[in-house]
């Protein structure tokens, strides 16, 4: 099933290092076929998907069990990522993950519950002991749903190494999934590879399938650089449904010869954000669709490429036509090949390089400072070179604290963090110093995220990871909180539940505290609802309720309810 496929040059000391998984030491985690909505490698935004999404025919409350004899080692809680979830680590070195689940089997849940009350909070993440909670392959853990970042039903169900956490490709573990049809590519993109990714646009060229191999409409693709590389748009099916998914394996043979390829079957949680190298985040984030690239960028460090004979990079100055092949795989070991010749324009003249006052480079620490504003990206923060721009916009008249700063463009990715420090030109009266936060905006679509700053002198920083326009605001807003049919003095005594919308304006959510007659009160948390769930810590009887929700400026709100059960 995992047998690349062989074009000529391509010997058995060429191919991939192919991973060895215990074949049907894991079952089904569902007692359904498995119908996948989502694979491992799939681009999502940030990150590669990790796990395989098993439909749950658009039902909650379907039955999940242990895919293996082993013992729940960590359990988690939360309105985001996986949302309620369990690990199950298992006796041969590997770790199962449940995701996205409505509920716990009753004993976890009990546990879990009383762990939440005794931290006083409802997300939690617990490390268990190997004797608290032993499984049995096939035995029952939890009700599938549809919790934390999830927009519709389903299990994500992972397999990782214990030893480092990484996820592995579950598909290659011996499930049965039914998958007889190979990939589709759409497109192939042309970079130079004389120029940064992010100074140029490819050239695109649609694709038509014929003969078997996936061509070009035009004969030879003639391009201006001496130093080509490609990327290409394409997406992998399945049996029975319509979702699509990502492909497993792609490699480029340069007039037969294998050249680079990728193979996506251990990309750990710290490598993952790397996705934004291994695809063309400019043209994709600009509204344009994936490219997966067959190259890798100077600041890319993911483990995924094997170099054969070269870096994906074709030599064209010779004038020579030369023949591409480029073979896309499945992890079911379904192959489509992409075929098209390709020649430097024999009229192609150099092109001179425009000056550049502030380049920027990956490897290195790269700072930006004047009066107003001061950064610096780390020697892993960026991908490929930068001609950094910087401008200044008048701030509107009320309301900021400085000008606004252009830190060059959000279509640039960063794969870690800076902290940023501004300046503000206006004069902060000293009971809005806890106040300040700053504020990004992305020019394009106007979306804002804002962070809380802190003072160092007369400087305030904060940290963001991507580039866009700066300003210094000040929050005094609070947040506001919405009871969902309450209203004080109100009988509850045939609900089943009490629940609150809050969002703030500005800084966002930081935390939020119930407290019941003097007592922490669990609730709960989906998108900007807070919910409380009756049971025993609500008795009888009339009570007060004292909710208070904090935004990340530290501006509060209270709302204070009494009701009758």
């Amino acid at each position: 099933m995992l047998a690349l496929l062989l074009l000529p040059g391509l010997s058995k000391a060429q191919q991939f290092p192919e991973p060895h998984y215990p074949q049907n030491y894991f079952r089904n985690p569902l007692d359904i076929p498995m119908l996948l909505a989502g694979n491992v490698g799939e681009l999502r935004p940030g990150h590669f998907h990790s796990g395989l999404d098993i439909k749950t025919n658009g039902h909650i409350g379907m039955r999940v069990h242990a895919a293996a004899d082993g013992y729940i080692s960590r359990v988690g809680v939360s309105s985001t990522g996986f949302g309620n979830v369990i690990y199950i680590s298992h006796p041969n070195g590997y770790t199962t993950l449940y995701g996205h689940l409505h509920r716990f089997n009753p004993a976890l849940e009990q546990y879990v519950k009383k762990q939440q009350y005794r931290q006083e909070r409802w997300a939690v993440d617990l490390d268990l002991m190997p004797g608290l909670f032993p499984v049995k392959k096939g035995q029952f853990i939890a009700w599938s749903g549809s919790t934390g970042s999830s927009v519709a039903p389903h299990l994500h169900f992972e397999i990782r190494k214990t030893v480092d956490q990484h996820p592995l490709n579950g598909l290659l573990f011996g499930f049965e999934v039914r998958d007889n049809i190979p990939p589709s590519v759409y497109r192939i993109a042309v970079y130079d590879r004389d120029k940064s990714l992010y100074e140029q646009t490819p050239q695109v060229y649609s694709l038509k399938k014929s003969g078997g191999l996936y061509r070009p409409s035009l004969g030879t693709i003639r391009v201006k650089a001496a130093r080509a590389g490609f990327g290409i748009s394409t997406i992998d099916h399945e049996n029975g449904t319509t979702n699509t998914y990502g492909v497993y394996r792609a490699v480029v043979y340069d007039d037969d010869r294998p050249s680079v390829g990728f193979q996506l079957d251990d990309v750990g949680y710290e490598e993952t954000r790397y996705v934004d190298a291994h695809t063309d985040y400019k043209t994709h984030h600009s509204g344009g669709p994936y490219y997966e690239l067959l190259f890798s960028l100077p600041g890319n460090r993911l483990p995924i490429y094997h170099n054969f004979e070269g870096d994906g990079t074709v030599d064209l100055s010779d004038g020579a036509v030369h023949a591409i092949k480029i073979a896309v795989k499945d992890a079911g070991g379904n192959t489509s090949t992409v075929s098209f010749n390709i020649q430097q324009d024999p009229a192609a003249k150099p092109e001179q390089k425009s000056p550049c006052a502030n380049r920027m480079t990956p490897g290195i620490k790269n700072i930006f400072e004047n009066n107003h504003v001061e950064f610096y990206l780390d020697e892993t923060a960026l991908y490929d070179d930068i001609c950094f721009r910087y401008k200044t916009l008048p701030a509107p008249a009320t309301g900021y604290y400085s000008d606004i700063y252009c830190l060059h463009n959000p279509d640039v990715p960063l794969y870690t963090s800076f902290t940023l420090r501004l300046r503000p030109d206006k004069p902060v009266p000293p009971s809005l110093r806890s106040k300040m936060v700053i504020v990004r905006t992305e020019p394009r679509s106007g979306r804002h995220e804002v962070r809380a700053a802190s003072w160092s002198g007369a400087w305030l920083e904060a940290s963001f990871r991507d580039f866009g326009n700066f300003a210094v605001q000040a929050d005094t807003t609070p947040p506001v909180i919405t009871p969902v049919g309450l209203h004080s003095g109100i009988s509850l005594a045939n609900a089943t539940r009490m629940a609150f919308r809050i969002r703030d304006g500005l800084s966002g959510i930081k935390s939020y505290r119930a407290m019941l007659d003097g007592r922490w009160l669990m609730f709960a948390q989906d998108g900007s609802t807070i919910y409380y769930t009756f049971d025993e810590h609500c008795p009888r009887g009339s009570h007060r309720l004292e909710l208070t929700v904090t935004d990340e400026a530290n501006n509060t709100a209270t709302y204070l309810l009494t009701f009758k059960r």
